[in-house]
């Protein structure tokens, strides 16, 4: 695939980030063999993937760390990353604005630079762990610009997995997690509770995107993954 880090001003961020885009190698896909002018049409858009990465992550953390590169030339499709480092893609309670920034400048901005499709149904979010928690609340709270969300290790109550960390002396996070979401008793019933939103889009006449949550066995926090799952 075609890889391609993107350096640039985001205008929310009101400061200089990178994004990772791929974009597939259409003549070694679906379209091998076709003639030239098959291939390489004017104006081909591509379904997107929009990836969040983990805690300590960056941008290039899923082609790094997965074969998801050739999963996506297969199907065709082109992938945006963004650098979101410790923000739970959050409006940061003490930071910047970067669930906005995923969900409002990011779109707009790869659908007028690059060949993203800006239809609903040719649009995907896909998170791991902290990312799984941006891309759950993207998916819940923006119905209308995503089809499906992929969650791993990550869609769950929030305010509980801070109390199950803290339990274990898992404390090394702790001021990060609060620069995202303030106090833990201001996120219970807020635009970052995904039981909350989850809620709130079931009560709401929106068509709610496909939902594929999945964590390891190993993981402790499984059992608040399984309740979020049976949740939904």
């Amino acid at each position: 695939m075609g890889v391609i880090h993107y350096d640039y001003y985001s205008a929310v961020l009101n400061c200089a980030t990178r994004i990772t885009i791929t974009l597939p190698d259409i003549s070694r896909g679906p379209l091998r063999g076709k003639s030239l002018d098959e291939i390489y049409k004017p104006g081909r858009k591509f379904p997107t993937l929009y990836l969040c990465h983990g805690g300590s992550g960056d941008s290039t953390t899923w082609y790094r760390n997965t074969q998801l590169e050739l999963f996506l030339n297969e199907k065709n499709m082109m992938s945006v990353s963004i650098d979101a480092p410790e923000t739970f893609y959050c409006d940061m309670k003490y930071g910047r604005p970067y669930f906005t920034y995923l969900t409002e400048e990011i779109p707009r901005l790869i659908q007028t630079l690059f060949p993203s499709s800006p239809l609903r149904k040719d649009n995907f979010i896909m998170g791991f762990s902290m990312g799984a928690h941006g891309a759950m609340k993207a998916a819940l709270r923006c119905p209308d610009k995503f089809a499906a969300v992929m969650s791993i290790s990550g869609a769950k109550d929030q305010v509980k997995m801070r109390e199950l960390a803290e339990q274990r002396g898992i404390k090394a996070s702790f001021n990060v997690i609060d620069a995202a979401f303030g106090p833990k008793e201001e996120v219970k019933g807020s635009e970052n509770d995904l039981i909350w939103l989850a809620k709130q889009l079931a009560q709401s006449n929106a068509e709610p995107p496909m939902i594929f949550t999945a964590c390891g066995t190993e993981d402790y926090g499984l059992p608040l993954c399984t309740e979020f799952h049976e949740y939904l």
